[in-house]
């Protein structure tokens, strides 16, 4: 464990590129991104139904109308990952920061404007195949080699606005942006035979409307739907020892998300809460290869929460307490059955000066897929960090 955090904690704070992750996310849009901030995560994952304007969520833009202060929110974390199955075994690291957004107040208390940037998944990873062929009756060793690197990301553009009493309104235009890049190396007898180079670029816009009722007092709702969308791969091919390249265009329709949660205040500063989140990835059209694989994806979280709060005499302050579970399905089979990701995790952090922002942290174990059942799994730690930054400008 001590050799674990002192990694994350180097790699997340140089700030690396992406290395490498699960096995699992080689096959269709690989792996989803943990979108919340690390007191998020640290609870469960849930935040749908939060409307802390002194620590603002990035899981529903609804919330950000209560804000009273410019909000600037960066989270990442690093991960450890052992992967098995068929008889062999691997060890990953990488590091990511997939949420930063800034969340200005028009209007204190009641309307702000917000942009931000997204990743939304990932497929990182490298694959090597020991083959041999024969050639006039001679025996040559090879092997071969795929590697995938790629990701989408969505930059909002959104509005929060409180139009009455307990109801917040929000909505945002999307851009997803991305690519990927599939290689595929070829070696024979210590030479290089050939290489196939696939870069995609990825485009598409979609809509999110989402909602936060906080008029009953203990229990706070929030939802958000997000539209489907068409995104657009514009692909280059070329091979290795040819000029020649080729070009192809791709449409993929993606499915819309429906999120949903609740918090429920419990007294004596405690809290509990849940989130549940669903895209019908089945229904997804346009990679024909891809449709036997594709499975609805749907998520379910839920944890306590402690927030931090002044002594009795006000000179220092206890320190949040978070844990919580998470159970997600992922949008694609492996093996046949699809791929089950159950994730808990406990979290802390400590307010800035004046309750302007704060520093949260969390630690999460994952366990991706089964061994019997996909054929692989991994198990994850992960250590998450945010940091949320208010001052108190106003237009």
């Amino acid at each position: 464990m001590k050799r674990f955090l002192t990694t994350a904690i180097i790699t997340l704070a140089l700030a690396s590129p992406l290395l490498a992750q699960t096995p699992f996310a080689l096959q269709a849009m690989g792996q989803n991104v943990e979108l919340g901030t690390a007191r998020d995560t640290g609870r469960g994952g849930w935040g749908m139904a939060d409307s802390d304007s002194l620590t603002p969520g990035t899981l529903n833009p609804a919330a950000l109308a209560d804000l009273r202060f410019i909000g600037l929110v960066f989270s990442g974390y690093g991960e450890q990952t052992n992967s098995t199955g068929y008889g062999t075994s691997r060890e990953t690291y990488r590091t990511i920061v997939p949420n930063i957004l800034l969340a200005i107040p028009i209007r204190r208390g009641s309307f702000s404007i917000n942009a931000g940037f997204n990743i939304k998944r990932t497929m990182q990873y490298t694959t090597r195949e020991e083959q041999s062929f024969t050639l006039f009756g001679e025996e040559y060793d090879a092997f071969e080699r795929y590697r995938r690197d790629g990701s989408l990301y969505f930059v909002p553009l959104g509005m929060s606005w409180r139009p009455f009493g307990g109801l917040a309104l929000g909505a945002s235009l999307n851009f997803a942006q991305g690519s990927i890049q599939d290689e595929i190396t070829q070696v024979a007898d210590g030479f290089l035979a050939n290489i196939q180079d696939q870069r995609s670029n990825l485009k598409g816009t979609c809509y999110t409307a989402s909602m936060l009722w906080d008029g009953w007092g203990f229990l706070r709702i929030g939802a958000s739907y997000t539209t489907p969308y068409d995104l657009v791969a514009d692909s280059e091919v070329s091979l290795g020892g040819v000029t020649d390249r080729g070009y192809n265009n791709m449409t993929a329709t993606m499915p819309p998300e429906y999120k949903a949660g609740l918090k429920i205040d419990l007294g004596n500063h405690w809290a509990f809460g849940a989130d549940g989140q669903f895209s019908p990835f089945s229904e997804m059209d346009g990679v024909e290869q891809w449709e036997p694989y594709l499975r609805d994806e749907w998520t379910a979280s839920a944890g306590f929460e402690r927030r931090w709060f002044r002594t009795k005499h006000g000179r220092s302050f206890a320190l949040p307490i978070r844990f919580g579970f998470r159970w997600h399905q992922w949008s694609h089979a492996v093996g046949g059955p699809p791929v089950n990701e159950r994730v808990a995790s406990i979290g802390t952090g400590f307010p800035f000066r004046n309750g302007l922002g704060a520093v949260d942290f969390s630690l999460s174990y994952a366990i991706i897929g089964d061994e019997a059942e996909n054929g692989y799994q991994s198990k994850s730690w992960r250590l998450g960090v945010s940091i949320t930054g208010l001052e108190p400008l106003v237009f």
